[in-house]
């Protein structure tokens, strides 16, 4: 696991606590969900690093 994956994990509960949680559903909130799927789609595209050593 890389950062790119776990700040997308991360952001992608923060924004399931607060949307289904806490039930804000409206405004800025969904901005955490459209950076966890751009995060997660980077790390689909780019792949895992690959340590060669």
């Amino acid at each position: 696991m890389n950062l790119t994956l776990v700040a997308a994990i991360g952001l992608l509960a923060l924004w399931i606590v607060i949307v289904f949680v806490a039930h804000v559903g409206n405004g800025p909130v969904h901005l955490l969900y459209a950076a966890a799927v751009v995060l997660l789609a980077r790390r689909i595209v780019v792949g895992a690093p690959k340590f060669l050593s």
